[in-house]
């Protein structure tokens, strides 16, 4: 296990603290947050690259924090790749193990091949890397760093710099090669389409803290805050106050109040999410289980190219996700008059 304790680090003009973690062996741990929140610092400390103020680090039940980068056996793939120019492919991958003058001739041909074969690239191994795509230019990044078989890899915004399309092959790529080794793998992004594709459990930062950590499904379904909540891309958050009514919470509409039952009562004031997902459409009532019906009118279609994100004004606007045969089924157009439901159980209350 891998763990931060109340890491401090003021670097530059900015501040990052109170950093606590717990990454376990073999996971897939991703931090995510904006641009600016101090993600790539909390990296280059685990990596030794830059010195905390305060705080400890334990690997595997031993202080490291006095070790130096050398002595933490962590690989790192910045976003950059940061290749060595005048070098060509074999001599980027295996860079480290010629460097580190602990592996012979034979051992490093074959820990070589291993890579070749592990990211495909084997039509690539004399080619100068200044000629290599975004994607070709990671795969190697990613054999150079996993090819001295670090404890811990770290990757710092990896898929950020190639196309949509490469990306989504990266993503898969990652995944497989995570199953196949295993390596306890810290993977930094703002992009929470990678954290869900990708993550066994994530840390949300915002300016230099951590706003929340967890299991994926919870950060992604219940977010602890505002912030976690909107950087997640939960659409539906409203401001909500308790009735007399066990189980009832009123959120403010543009006529009139809206009631919602929920799980959970509160006692005073909070705020609720529902997922767009987690609600159905439909253009006529009919029998549910679920607790929450209103009706309304289409305001607004949104193509989202995967799936559609229809804007429902029910005294509040609702977006709800639909698929393009559901949109053809009920003839959905601006000014369509339909019915929005959804379980007591879809509505996170924080």
């Amino acid at each position: 296990m891998l763990k931060l304790e109340n890491i401090k680090k003021e670097y530059d003009g900015f501040k990052v603290e109170n950093i606590n973690l717990e990454i376990d062996n073999g996971e897939y741990f991703v931090i995510l947050g904006p641009t600016g929140t101090g993600k790539t610092i909390i990296l280059e400390i685990i990596a030794g690259l830059i010195k905390e103020d305060k705080g400890t680090i334990f690997f595997k039940n031993k202080n490291i924090t006095d070790y130096s980068p050398e002595e933490r056996k962590v690989g790192m793939v910045y976003q950059d790749y940061m290749l060595f120019p005048h070098l060509n492919v074999k001599n980027n991958i295996i860079f480290g193990l010629k460097t580190s003058n602990n592996y012979g001739g034979n051992e490093i041909e074959n820990k070589l091949q291993k890579m070749l074969n592990l990211f495909g690239i084997e039509k690539l191994l004399y080619r100068d890397v200044n000629t290599l795509s975004g994607g070709e230019k990671q795969r190697v990044a990613l054999a150079r760093a996993l090819i001295t078989s670090p404890d811990v890899l770290l990757l710092d915004e990896p898929l950020s710099a190639v196309d949509p399309s490469t990306r989504e092959k990266l993503i898969n790529e990652l995944k497989k090669i995570h199953n196949k080794l295993g390596t306890t793998t810290i993977h930094v992004t703002h992009d929470f389409v990678e954290a869900l594709a990708l993550a066994d459990k994530i840390a949300v930062m915002n300016n230099g803290q951590i706003e929340q950590k967890g299991e994926t499904d919870e950060i992604f379904q219940k977010p602890a805050s505002n912030f976690v909540a909107e950087f997640v891309g939960v659409k539906n958050i409203y401001k909500a106050k308790a009735t007399d009514v066990e189980n009832e919470v009123l959120i403010k509409g543009k006529n009139e109040d809206l009631k919602i039952t929920i799980i959970d009562n509160i006692e005073d004031k909070a705020n609720l999410t529902i997922r767009p997902e987690d609600i159905i459409i439909s253009i006529e009532t009919f029998s549910s289980s679920a607790r929450n019906t209103f009706k309304g009118k289409v305001k607004i279609i949104k193509d989202r190219l995967n799936y559609l994100e229809i804007i429902v004004d029910i005294g509040v606007d609702v977006a709800v996700h639909i698929t393009r045969q559901s949109l053809k089924e009920f003839d959905l157009k601006k000014g369509k008059e339909v019915y929005l439901t959804f379980k007591a159980s879809a509505v996170h209350v924080y």
